[in-house]
């Protein structure tokens, strides 16, 4: 597969799901289709369906519309977030404002729901509504939580299933139900999806401290300064000594980064959490041995390598 011409036919399809008349929504059109990306959840669907060796067309609507989805929340989230910028652009709530954000998130969701609709594949339909209430489920969730020291281990996993891993999940299994895998089988192949998702996630929560950083794009301490426990600050609160947990509500209230760090450091944080995402990735791999060797089982080999880099 060619990764170039794979993303530029998800972006056609996306131009061809999303049917708008008012001048505003084909300006955020315009705007989602042309924010960049890498399209990691479109393609890894795409991957998938090349890895079992599917013949039809509909994955092209299938992966484009997990990024529909994708971009639907985003926009929410920016709102949700009071976001200014995202990948250093201007967010759509800055340049139409917040009400339009939302309107067009909502606009963005029924385009694809309404396409998937016309496929006739009425457990493709159910699994990706039920991404969309879980991505509802999950922002009240980390609302409530995002900024309370009490959060734990469980409310994050909750809180990043239905932001994150829910969705990689879908592509995963849709992936299998297209190309003729049975329902009951096709859960091998979301559990897959939503282990990657999980490392997807708690490796952006990683970048936001250490010196990954600067490949990501990513501001630094930008989570930090918005005083969300997120998996290293959790992972810290767990190995941390009575007394220096104590301190962790403290130094992010008085966003003290260097002393931040300097916790990270002594607990070996970064190490600990690098190790634990290493062991999750090893069983995504394993479960890519079973198939044949193809250009797109090295690609997505080589995808879940830069999850560590």
């Amino acid at each position: 597969m060619n990764l170039t011409l794979a993303i530029s036919k998800i972006d056609s399809t996306l131009n061809d799901i999303i049917q708008e008349d008012l001048k505003i929504l084909k300006d955020i059109k315009k705007y989602i289709i042309q924010s960049g990306g890498k399209r990691i959840r479109p393609l890894t669907h795409l991957l998938f369906c090349d890895l079992l060796d599917y013949k039809g067309k509909d994955h092209w609507i299938v992966g484009s519309i997990a990024e529909l989805i994708h971009a639907a929340s985003l926009l929410h989230d920016d709102v949700v977030d009071e976001a200014a910028t995202r990948r250093g652009k201007k967010t759509v709530g800055v340049l139409y404002g917040n009400k339009t954000a939302i309107l067009a998130g909502d606009f963005l969701l029924a385009c694809g729901i309404e396409r998937l609709n016309r496929l006739n594949q009425p457990a493709i339909l159910s699994i990706f509504t039920d991404v969309i209430r879980q991505l509802s489920v999950s922002e009240l969730l980390q609302m409530q939580w995002q900024k309370d020291p009490k959060i734990s281990f469980e409310i994050y996993e909750k809180i990043i299933y239905g932001k994150t891993s829910s969705l990689f999940g879908a592509v995963t299994q849709t992936a299998a139900l297209l190309s003729g895998i049975g329902s009951k089988e096709s859960e091998e192949y979301r559990e897959f999806g939503l282990l990657m998702g999980d490392v997807f996630q708690k490796r952006d929560d990683l970048l936001d401290y250490f010196t990954l950083t600067k490949k990501s794009g990513k501001d630094q301490f930008k989570d930090f300064a918005n005083k969300l426990y997120t998996y290293p600050v959790l992972m810290l609160k767990e190995k941390a000594s009575k007394q220096d947990k104590a301190l962790i509500p403290k130094i992010i209230e008085s966003s003290n980064s260097s002393k931040m760090m300097q916790l990270l450091k002594y607990y070996k944080i970064e190490e600990i959490c690098f190790n634990e995402l290493n062991e999750d990735i090893h069983e995504l791999r394993e479960f890519l041995t079973q198939f044949p060797e193809s250009k797109s089982k090295d690609i997505l080999n080589e995808q879940l390598s830069k999850l560590l880099t």
